[in-house]
């Protein structure tokens, strides 16, 4: 609002003169009461009554101001209870299957077969690493190797550095431990090309075979090609094998 000219307030004062006395006192009431009132009626109701300077025109009138109302933040939400953890469905875990006999592992010269080693399907125990064969054989701990089922195993292998003769058997311990009972039998019963002798309290037992079983290893089998060979030697006290292996 513009303010107002020297006419306006000379036409205001003229009016008043005119006007009756109780008239004007009533008018100064009016005006002292809205003095006071006006900025509380303003903040009480909301309202934006102009003040008495600004109806003068001394001051421009208050704009009003609307307060925007901000919105409330949404409260954080409740962490949620730690569930308990659900019990596993996968099942228990189990220990890998024994492997399958048959066709066995040789075992290293030098160490003791373990017990799933020495069975073969074929020996059963008799005793503490003692087993007993379908002949009645007797293979127990011994020889240089610790056990005598250790010491054949040496001779499913050739050792070509080994000086003299060595003969190898030409198969596993499993087909080992058949033949060796086969040509057992065949000896103790005299059989046709079989041997025996005493030497030392021990037996000793030559049986032939009607096909090849094994070849010459050694240093000597390598100076004659690796012959091919027919005949087994066993070694056995009282039922004891002490050793068994080809020759020639």
């Amino acid at each position: 609002m513009a303010r107002r000219s020297n006419n306006d307030n000379e036409a205001i004062a003229n009016v008043l003169r005119v006007l009756p006395a109780k008239w004007l006192i009533g008018l100064l009431i009016a005006v002292v009461v809205y003095f006071f009132l006006q900025p509380r009626l303003n903040q009480w109701f909301g309202w934006n009554l102009p003040s008495l300077a600004a109806m003068a025109g001394n001051e421009p009138p208050a704009k009003a101001t609307k307060q925007t109302s901000q919105p409330k933040a949404a409260p954080a939400p409740k962490p949620a209870p730690a569930s308990k953890a659900a019990p596993s469905t996968d099942p228990p875990a189990t220990p890998s299957s024994p492997p399958r006999s048959g066709t066995s592992p040789r075992t290293p010269s030098g160490s003791k077969p373990a017990d799933d080693e020495t069975k073969y399907r074929i020996l059963k125990p008799v005793g503490k690493d003692r087993y007993e064969s379908p002949a009645g054989l007797i293979y127990a701990p011994g020889s240089e190797e610790g056990h005598r089922l250790a010491h054949i195993a040496r001779h499913l292998e050739d050792q070509p550095d080994r000086p003299g003769s060595h003969g190898v058997f030409d198969g596993d311990m499993a087909s080992f431990l058949v033949a060796i009972d086969d040509a057992y039998k065949r000896a103790r019963g005299h059989n046709k090309g079989t041997k025996s002798r005493v030497e030392d309290g021990m037996t000793i037992y030559e049986a032939p075979f009607d096909q090849a079983i094994g070849y010459l290893g050694g240093t000597e089998g390598a100076r004659k090609k690796n012959p091919k060979l027919k005949k087994m030697r066993l070694v056995v006290r009282d039922r004891n094998l002490i050793t068994a292996f080809p020759i020639q």
